[in-house]
């Protein structure tokens, strides 16, 4: 029985099959096929997991469950609970989907995404600050990447006016001096990753105890690949 059946090219197909027919696995033969949800125990591992999953999903082999599969999962309870081993702080870009980046599956890992994957206000730091203190993911991803729009009107300068200057004013001071737009949103993963730990105690000293991680990120939209900083 083979695991997380790959269906992205064929998702037409088994969405009609499953309008038609539904699964015809029990919940246990569910489980066996997927196997448990990943339980990495230090950052490293987490880390790990992560890059290991966006490189099935780069070469276009990703471990994704059919759709019957996951209707079954849920209509009959099972992971119905969260416990992420990650977090990803990552930008509004519609093209920007985490959960696929990284191969992972409902419940697997914690996101939250504002443009230009900053976290400057209290109530995204509090939800970063959720993801760890409550329930005890093992590593935060500051994702940036490549073609970032919000990243881009900062570093060209644009005035758009109403919020979305606001964006623009808090990524600025960190891209100052960058040499072309990639090079802006390396600096800017930074900038948001140092300002991070030093505007939220809570992560600061999750990250100071060892069982935790702050990391930065770049994802390369052409190539589908994740590079850790």
């Amino acid at each position: 029985m083979t695991s997380r059946r790959q269906f992205l090219g064929a998702l037409p197909v088994v969405a009609l099959a499953v309008a038609a027919c539904g699964s015809n696995r029990t919940a246990e033969e569910v489980r066996q096929s997927i196997g448990p949800p990943p339980n990495p125990k230090t950052p490293d591992e987490a880390i790990k997991v992560l890059t290991e999953g966006n490189a099935r999903f780069a070469a276009r082999t990703p471990q994704i469950r059919e759709t019957a599969d996951i209707e079954l999962l849920w209509s009959t309870g099972i992971d119905a609970k969260q416990e992420p081993f990650a977090t990803i702080l990552g930008c509004s870009d519609s093209r920007l989907a985490p959960e696929l980046i990284f191969d992972q599956f409902v419940g697997d890992i914690f996101v939250v995404r504002e443009a230009g994957n900053v976290a400057n206000s209290p109530t995204n730091l509090g939800s970063l600050e959720y993801s760890q203190a409550v329930l005890k993911s093992k590593v935060l991803v500051v994702l940036g990447h490549s073609d970032c729009g919000a990243v881009n009107a900062a570093y060209t300068n644009a005035e758009p006016g109403a919020n979305i200057q606001s964006i623009i004013n808090v990524i600025k001071p960190g891209i100052a001096g960058a040499t072309s737009l990639e090079d802006a949103v390396i600096r800017n993963v930074r900038a948001v990753k140092d300002q991070v730990g030093r505007d939220s105690a809570l992560l600061r000293e999750a990250a100071q105890a060892s069982d935790f991680k702050i990391v930065g990120a770049y994802y390369d939209i052409k190539t589908a690949t994740v590079r850790f900083l």
